[in-house]
Formats: structure tokens, C-alpha cells, sequence
């Protein structure tokens, strides 16, 4: 008898391996393609392709002795078998009928008609068709033990073939084809190389353990699908497992002796890989399989039975099976398509019965456009608009509001149709309305049927002392806010021109400023200000100043520094530029003749300008009277926009002057200062500040952010100042919010300090060019 102390780098029996082809950078992988088992190398689209791990590329190493009973470590001398460890099938060689070509194929065959291909054996497969050998491709003495991480040929010894890459795809139809059938042939290729790649213990337990959890879940729900009623130890079984499923697929599993968690509630990061391990196992799928049941059974047993108290059980399980799977797809875009693909339509039915359908649902499509624009339609926003109607629960807004934007992008398409539903007279009661009566603003709402109106303050003042309903309704008329900035994101007018009507500027103001008013509503209505009323048209993002001109696009005399505006500066880039390049030109051609006679218009509604009689001219070329007139009413147009919204920008100064403001310690706070630096980096970026303007707000953010607001109207502004971002995550606010908050301020201080001082070098470039 012979006994060795263990040596972890020798491959031995028992080993889990991965078998990575060296050249095509691919693994050896088994999995089913048209109801049949197929080994492959599998495609991957990974930078590094070593990353591209699956649980069906786990092959368990059986050192092949007389004993059965008799494994040990791995010599080169010896023979091996592979057995894949997800379906328990062993790596064998058979003939290949296909007669598709390839290179390598007929390279490597020589004068032999026959030619093979690697596959899994069946019940009538003889054991010497899945025994092979490994050589080395270095020198090694045959008796010396084999190493892991080895690079390794494999040769079949029944049919004494050379394991080998082809080009030939096995998934045909595919529109990008990733499963390459792997041949074998008599003349060996030095290059036809694998790497051993060890596998670590912890995920072949992970393996084990879905690949266990999907036979038992199977079993159960064949059970009850057949009719027959599951023991109550079976119940608390599959609900013990679903609950592990929830804590295996988060990281958090709990032993038997330590107190668990609610499954329900236990909120983590879930694990790539056993988010994945979970879809390839069928773990998902045999979890859909439970979550039919109620469509197949007996009528005894339906989605609405749930509610009755004999199906708390059952009733659970199905919260928990929601739960797995929102973990399961959250932040990975594969399972979200095959989630959305196989079972959205059951998922749809089952929604309103209080299992997380809905919640399930609306975090599948949240942040994923694709999704979005091929699931989501009519009847899907109608159904969470009929669950809001019944509940009155402000996530079902939530809901609605996440499938108009994707990732900070508007889905036009779907914006439409939840314009179209939700602001439809029909569904007019699920939203609440603001009016005016005796100089105060009071809400108005239906709830069961009966309208329900109460004033704004006394909502407010009700939730201050702690009023459950009244602060329900202000939460939930706050996340309507929130909706409609979703709906008209990207100036989408369904929605503009009626909640413009719905919510009026000069109310939309007077909320924001209402110091007595929750500061969460504040913001929700300082966000309405941007989307209803500032980001419309003809608002355009001013350009940057350009430094580079044309001796004709200098003025004859410098702009004061406090009358200078953005948009009168900026009406000498762009298109504007090109039309006084091609008035330029056309003054120089004195000999034609053209009276070039320019006068300003009285106002905007002048009739059109006569073309100019110009010979060669192009649509650039135009009358410069033509471009005068252009930026006299974009100037014009810009004084009366800013007359709109003068009391806006009013507020905006005023609130960011306040000490309390900068101190980033209440979470709530820190929302509406977020929305506010929003609001004014909209205004810079639209051309609402003159110069004058722009250096005063940016000294009181600069001032803020260093903690000196009392004396920001004081100190003057250093040409090159030092902004210091302060630790704001100190104190009681939130650290990420107040992370984000400082963030947002430092960029919009810093842009601000851009356009300010670029505009002030520009002028002084101005005169010295004129000098």
C-alpha cells in the first residue's frame, strides 16, 4: 500500500477542472441546443476571454484504475475520464456524419474518410468511448505527476484521435453563432492545446447547490400540478429552500444555528455569478414552473384563492419565488432578457394579487430601454394605473414614472403612451389637482369614489404632527410631481401643454418658495420648473464662447461688463456666424449693385424678407438685413423669456444665499438644493444670466462650497480662485447624497466659472484685436 501527504498542485481525481482551448480562447462547454445535449466551444465577447467562466464548463477529473474504487493523483501515464458536473454525463467521441468542410478538419484527417467529434455518452455509450489520455506539451516523464494549470492535447484512445478546434457552428440559426463543434482527428496539431484551469470549492458547492435546489423545486411543483396536495412538511421545505435561494443569490447566507432575517425584506448586492449560476441551473425556470401552477390546476385553486387564509402558505411561497427573481435580474441584462422573453405574459397575470408581480415587473424594464420599447404598451401602463386606482399607493406612480426614462434618456415611444393613459379624463381620478381659492392653494383627489379637497398648509401642518393620511397624500401628490417630470423629460409636449395648464408658473413658484412646505414637495415642484416651464422650446443651450474671429465679426465698440448678455454673444456663433460670413461676402461684391440697405424690425410678426438678388449665392449667403432682423428677435424673443421667468431666477439667488443651505445636514434639504443648482445651471446653460450676474452667482457657490457664504456678497472674486470642496459627509446628512449634492455644485460652480471668465478674456481679446 502507498501513502502521500496531499500535494494541492497535483491534478488528482475528484478535481474540478475547466478546459480553455489555448488558441481559439474559448472553454469546453456541455449544454442543451434543440432539446439535446452538445459539447462545444463556446464564443465569448469578453475582453478577456478567461473571465467568460459558465457553470456548464465544469468538467470533474476521474483518474481511470482497475479498482474503481481506486482514483489518486495524475500521472501522464495514466487515463482519464470527464465528467460534467451540471448534468453528470461523461466527455466521449463519436463518428460525425456532418459533412460540413472545414480547414482544420481536412488537415488534420489525413488519407482517413471517417472523422469525429467530441459529445457526451447516453445509456448505450461502451465506457471506452469516454476514456482519454493527456500529453503534455512540454517534455515530461510519463510516470511524473500531472500539474494544475497544466497545458494539456487530449487524445481519445478508442479511436486513438487528437482532440481539435473546427469553424464548424452548431447553432446555424443563430444571427451571431458562439457554439463551434470541437472534432477529433488521427494526426495530432501541437497548437490543439488546453489549459487546466482549476476550479475553486466554492463554486462547485454553489454548483451543487442550485443544481439540488432545481430538482427539488421541480418535484414539488410536478406534485401539485398533478393535482395531488403537498405535505405540510413539503411546504415548509420549499419555502425553507426558496428563502435560501433569496440569501444565496444576495451573499448572505445564514447557518442553521444564527437567527435569520426576513427573506422579504433582506436587501443586498447580488453575486454575478450566482445570478448567472441560477439561469444556467434552470433555477428560474423551475421557479416559473411553481408560479404556473394556479393556470393548470383545478379551479379550487386560483391566483385569487391566495387572499383566503387556508393559502398563507402558498400565498408566501409565491412572494418569496418574486423575490428571487427581482434579485436574480437586478443590474444583469441577460437574465432581464430571458426573464422578459419566456415569462413576462405570466408574470402580467399575475399582477394585482399581492405577490410582487408588479414590483417584480417594474424593476425588470426600470433603466433598460430595450425592454422597454418591445414589452411595454397600453394594457401594461392601463393595468398599474387600475392597481394605483385601487390602492393609492404612490409606488404605482413610482412605476409609471420609470418606464418613461431609460438610463437619463426619454423612451419617446413609451413617454407617449403614458401621456396618453394617464392624462386620458378616464383615469382623471387617480391624480390630484391644485386650485386657488381665496389666495391659498388647496389639493383635490378622489379616493373610493368620494372627492376629498383640503388645503396645501393644512396637509403640511398635518404631517408635521404626524396626520398618517395627511402624509400619505403629500408623499403621494409628491411622487405625482415626480411623474410628470418623467412625462415631459425631453420636452415631450402630450405632456407639457397640459401640465402647464395643470400646474401655472406663478403657482409652481409660490410652492417652491413656501418655506412651510416639506422640502421634498419643494423639490418636486422646482424639478416641474425645469421640465414644464423652462426646458421647452425655443430654449437652446448657449454655445461656448469661441476665441477665433473674423476681423468683420468684431464690434466697433467693447460691451460693458454689466451689459453684456450670453445670447448676444452667441448670435455670432453657429448658424448665426455663417449668415454674417455670407453677409461679408456679399458686401465685397460692390459691383453687382445690390442695395444691402438693413433696418430693424418693428416686432416679430413682420412680413418675410425679399431674397437677395445676389449672383452664385447659396442659402448661406443671405441678405444681412435678413440676419439682423434674425438676432434682433432672438434677442427680443430672449428679454421676454427672461421677463417670465424673472422671479424664478429671484428665487433661485436667494435660496442659495442662505447659510443653512450649504451645511448639506438635513437629507430632505439637500433634494431641494439639489433641484435649485439644477434649476441655475438650466438658466446658465439657456443664457438667462448677463455677465454681471453670472460672476455674482458664481461667487455664492464658490462661497458655499467653502463655507463662507455670510460674507460672499463681500469678499471680491481672485481672478484665479481656489475652490476647496468641503467634506459634506460629515454631520447627520447622508454620505451619498451629500457626496452627489457637492458633486453636482462643484461641476456647476466650475461651469459657471468657465462661461464667466471666458467671456471676460473674450472681451479683452476683443480690444486688444481693435487696439
Amino acid at each position: 500500500m502507498d501513502n502521500k501527504e496531499d500535494n494541492p498542485e497535483v491534478l488528482k481525481g475528484g478535481d474540478v477542472v475547466r478546459l480553455f482551448h489555448s488558441e481559439q480562447e474559448k472553454f469546453l462547454t456541455c449544454d442543451k441546443h434543440e432539446g439535446s445535449l452538445r459539447v462545444f466551444l463556446r464564443t465569448s465577447g469578453r475582453i478577456k476571454r478567461t473571465d467568460a467562466t459558465s457553470s456548464k464548463a465544469m468538467w470533474e477529473v476521474e483518474v481511470v484504475n482497475h479498482d474503481p474504487c481506486r482514483s489518486g493523483a495524475g500521472h501522464w501515464n495514466n487515463l482519464y475520464r470527464f465528467k460534467h458536473l451540471a448534468t453528470g454525463h461523461y466527455l466521449a467521441a463519436e463518428v460525425d456524419h456532418d459533412s460540413t468542410l472545414d480547414p482544420v478538419r481536412q488537415k488534420l484527417k489525413g488519407q482517413m474518410d471517417t472523422v469525429y467529434h467530441l459529445t457526451v455518452d447516453d445509456n448505450n455509450t461502451e465506457t471506452w468511448l469516454t476514456i482519454f489520455e493527456l500529453e503534455a506539451t512540454t517534455i515530461q516523464q510519463t510516470d511524473q505527476t500531472v500539474p494544475k494549470n497544466s497545458y494539456v492535447r487530449l487524445r481519445h484512445v478508442r479511436t486513438k484521435s487528437w482532440v481539435h478546434a473546427t469553424s464548424i457552428p452548431i447553432d446555424k440559426d443563430a444571427e451571431k453563432p458562439v457554439m463551434h463543434k470541437v472534432g477529433a482527428a488521427p494526426t495530432r496539431e501541437d497548437k490543439e492545446a488546453f489549459a487546466l484551469m482549476a476550479v475553486p470549492p466554492q463554486e462547485v458547492r454553489d454548483l451543487d447547490f442550485a443544481n439540488d435546489a432545481a430538482k427539488a423545486i421541480k418535484t414539488i411543483a410536478t406534485k401539485i400540478e398533478s393535482g395531488q396536495q403537498a405535505t405540510a412538511n413539503e411546504k415548509k421545505y420549499i419555502i425553507r429552500l426558496i428563502e435560501d435561494l433569496i440569501f444565496f443569490v444576495i451573499g448572505k447566507e445564514t447557518s442553521q444555528s444564527t437567527q435569520r432575517p426576513s427573506a422579504l425584506t433582506e436587501e443586498g448586492e447580488p453575486d454575478r455569478d450566482r445570478q448567472k449560476l441560477v439561469r444556467e441551473q434552470e433555477v428560474l425556470k423551475e421557479i416559473f414552473h411553481l408560479l404556473r401552477i394556479p393556470l393548470k390546476v383545478q379551479p379550487t385553486f386560483q391566483m385569487a384563492d391566495l387572499a383566503d387564509k387556508r393559502y398563507d402558505a402558498m400565498h408566501y411561497l409565491f412572494c418569496l419565488c418574486y423575490r428571487v427573481i427581482q434579485h436574480s435580474q437586478s443590474n444583469y441584462r441577460k437574465n432581464q432578457e430571458e426573464i422578459a422573453n419566456k415569462y413576462l405574459s405570466l408574470m402580467q397575470s399575475q399582477i394585482g394579487f399581492e405577490v410582487r408581480a408588479e414590483d417584480t415587473i417594474a424593476a425588470l424594464v426600470r433603466n433598460n430601454s430595450k425592454l422597454l420599447e418591445k414589452h411595454i404598451h397600453k394594457k401594461e401602463i392601463q393595468t398599474f394605473v387600475d392597481l394605483l386606482r385601487k390602492s393609492r399607493e404612490k409606488k404605482f406612480l413610482t412605476y409609471i414614472g420609470d418606464l418613461c426614462v431609460s438610463k437619463g434618456m426619454a423612451i419617446q415611444r413609451v413617454q407617449a403612451m403614458v401621456c396618453e393613459v394617464v392624462l386620458k379624463d378616464s383615469n382623471a381620478d387617480v391624480l390630484m389637482t391644485l386650485s386657488v381659492e381665496n389666495e391659498e392653494i388647496v389639493l383635490h383627489w378622489t379616493e373610493m369614489g368620494v372627492a376629498h379637497s383640503k388645503s396645501q398648509m393644512q396637509l403640511a401642518d398635518g404631517a408635521k404632527t404626524g396626520n398618517e393620511d395627511d402624509t400619505k397624500n403629500l408623499d403621494y401628490f409628491t411622487a405625482q410631481l415626480q411623474l410628470f417630470c418623467n412625462m415631459c423629460f425631453n420636452r415631450q409636449y402630450l405632456a407639457i401643454l397640459k401640465i402647464k395648464e395643470m400646474l401655472p408658473i406663478d403657482i409652481v413658484l409660490q410652492c417652491t418658495e413656501n418655506k412651510a412646505l416639506p422640502f421634498s414637495l419643494r423639490a418636486g415642484f422646482s424639478h416641474i420648473m425645469q421640465c414644464v416651464h423652462l426646458d421647452i422650446n425655443p430654449q437652446e443651450t448657449v454655445n461656448p464662447v469661441g476665441y477665433s474671429r473674423l476681423w468683420s465679426q468684431i464690434p466697433d465698440s467693447t460691451t460693458s461688463v454689466s451689459e453684456y448678455s450670453p445670447w448676444l454673444e452667441t448670435g455670432m456663433s453657429g448658424s448665426s456666424f455663417m449668415h454674417e460670413v455670407g453677409a461679408a461676402l456679399v458686401s465685397s461684391k460692390g459691383s453687382s449693385g445690390t442695395s444691402l440697405e438693413c433696418q430693424m424690425p418693428p416686432d416679430e410678426d413682420d412680413a418675410p424678407m425679399s431674397p437677395t438678388n445676389t449672383e452664385g449665392s447659396d442659402d448661406v449667403l443671405r441678405d444681412p438685413a435678413q440676419c439682423r432682423r434674425e438676432k434682433f428677435k432672438q434677442t427680443k424673443h430672449k428679454e421676454a423669456e427672461k421677463a417670465r421667468i424673472l422671479k424664478t431666477m429671484e428665487f433661485v439667488e436667494q435660496y442659495l444665499a442662505l447659510p443653512s443651505v450649504w451645511s448639506f445636514e438635513d437629507k430632505e434639504q439637500n433634494l431641494l438644493t439639489y433641484e435649485v443648482v439644477c434649476l441655475a445651471r438650466m438658466m446658465v446653460y439657456f443664457g438667462f444670466y448677463n455677465f454681471s450676474k453670472l460672476l455674482q452667482l458664481t461667487r455664492v457657490l464658490l462661497s458655499g462650497l467653502d463655507n463662507k457664504i455670510g460674507i460672499a456678497m463681500m469678499s471680491p472674486l481672485s481672478p484665479t480662485p481656489a475652490m476647496t470642496r468641503r467634506t459634506i459627509d460629515a454631520g447627520k446628512g447622508p454620505g451619498e447624497e451629500g457626496s452627489a449634492l457637492g458633486k453636482l455644485v462643484q461641476a456647476a460652480a466650475t461651469s459657471f466659472f468657465t462661461h464667466a471668465y471666458a467671456s471676460e478674456d473674450d472681451k479683452e481679446s476683443k480690444k486688444t484685436a481693435k487696439e
